[in-house]
């Protein structure tokens, strides 16, 4: 395929070998600039994209061929025409054409002016003088942001390190605080639990002071209310039923009491207090032999009612004998009876005799 040479600006045949720059991919004649087979046709570059590259020397040895014509243009501007190679007639010409020529000049019109080399060296001394600073100014602002990084870590590590110290002190102080008021509770428990203990003292001796106040005391429970009724006679026939005769004077007091829980049908009891305890067991242990008592032996009218005479027991005491009772049924326990406001119990006739008198003695039924 036709070309034209960008040295002698004419058509490069057929026939005539050629040679493309790697840069620019101008066509030449491989004569006008001198190049041999020895070299890589791929790599090659043309003696203007050499001296581009360069940006240094002078251009005037390239071996390309010399202007021969001056042509004008249609606006009149002049240019330089190469002239062709010459024709090759014979073989020893054209063995001469095909050989390089180093030494041949680059005709005028490629050559660089003096001007674009001075403007390359200095773009080249300034390029290298912007490098220069470029990097200087780069390797400034490294090392203060290296020094700025460094100086803030610091910064961190020290504010860090100030909240730890402050956040442990105060950790040992909480442990102090922790210690004494572990203390202050122990001792308080100990307190507590002493406290507890006289408390559960006081409460015994107390019940007991109740309970001795109604030493002397019987309790009728379940005995109908009558109009007019006497309680003081009444107590004197239950007395006389269990084999005891009292008189007026040996009965201190008698009235019905309200109940704790006021249960609808049900009839207030009586608490009569005794001049001593023996005529009070008396009358317990006839009504025992008697094996109760009822409306009919106080000749009573309305319909027979069976009615209980106990022992005046406190209301604690109560609910200690009602329970003491359901263990003793879970147990099989035979016998459970008061006296002298104790509380009793016994699994056999063969078995030794429990006494109940708080709530921890509950675990003695077994």
């Amino acid at each position: 395929m036709a070309g034209i040479c960008e040295a002698c600006k004419t058509t490069i045949t057929v026939s005539q070998k050629r040679i493309k720059c790697a840069q620019c991919t101008h066509l030449y004649h491989s004569d006008c600039v001198g190049f041999s087979n020895d070299l890589s046709r791929s790599q090659w570059k043309c003696p203007l994209c050499v001296a581009n590259s360069r940006k240094v020397g002078d251009n005037s040895n390239t071996p390309v061929r010399t202007a021969s014509k001056t042509a004008s243009n249609k606006d009149g501007v002049t240019a330089t025409r190469l002239d062709p190679p010459p024709a090759a007639p014979s073989s020893s010409a054209q063995t001469r054409s095909t050989s390089p020529t180093p030494t041949a000049a680059l005709p005028p019109a490629l050559a660089p002016p003096a001007q674009a080399i001075d403007d390359t060296n200095l773009i080249s001394r300034i390029s290298s003088m912007m490098d220069s600073k470029l990097s200087l100014l780069k390797s400034e602002i490294i090392n203060d942001l290296k020094n700025t990084l460094v100086t803030e870590f610091r910064k961190e590590i020290a504010a860090v390190t100030a909240k730890y110290d402050h956040l442990e002190e105060s950790h040992l102080k909480l442990l102090d605080e922790h210690e004494s008021l572990m203390k202050d509770f122990v001792t308080l428990q100990n307190k507590m639990l002493q406290t507890e203990e006289k408390l559960s003292e006081l409460h015994g001796q107390f019940s007991k002071q109740q309970q001795k106040a109604r030493l002397f005391n019987i309790e009728v429970v379940g005995l109908p209310e009558t109009s007019n009724e006497s309680p003081v006679e009444l107590i004197m026939k239950i007395a006389n039923h269990a084999g005891v005769q009292l008189q007026p004077d040996q009965i201190q007091s008698a009235h019905r009491v309200q109940p704790m829980r006021k249960v609808e049908g049900r009839p207030k009891a009586i608490v009569a207090t005794l001049q001593s305890r023996m005529l009070k067991d008396k009358i317990i242990a006839g009504l025992r032999k008697s094996r109760g008592i009822s409306t009919r032996n106080l000749n009573l009218g309305g319909p027979d009612r069976k009615f209980f005479v106990n022992e005046h027991l406190t209301p604690e005491n109560k609910q200690l004998f009602n329970a003491v009772k359901i263990r003793a049924k879970e147990r099989s326990y035979k016998f459970t009876w008061i006296r002298n406001c104790n509380i009793f119990l016994r699994k056999n006739e063969e078995s030794p005799v429990i006494t109940i008198t708080t709530e921890k003695d509950l675990q003695k039924i077994t």
